[in-house]
């Protein structure tokens, strides 16, 4: 497992996946505390998608993720985030 930061800029455009060679990441922004993204080879067919939303108070993050790993099994993954 590595650490890969990414940068989401949420104007629904495609952007190379930095150290992933032929995936695009695509960022919108649906409402003021939601991000959607979404991973797609240079076909067009979706490897990954991500929902993250920020609470109404601003101190918590619910991520939820899908996509498939390296051996190409299917996961979801739900994760949250307090602020300190």
């Amino acid at each position: 497992m590595a650490e890969r930061p990414q940068r989401f800029i949420p104007d629904g455009k495609p952007y190379p996946i930095p150290d992933m060679h032929g995936l695009m990441l695509v960022c919108t922004r649906p409402n003021r505390t939601t991000l959607h993204t979404e991973a797609r080879r240079d076909d067009g067919s979706l490897v990954g998608q991500g929902t993250y939303v920020v609470s109404a108070d601003g101190k918590s993050l619910m991520a939820t993720t899908t996509g498939y790993d390296t051996q190409l099994r299917q996961f979801r993954q739900r994760t949250a985030w307090d602020r300190a």
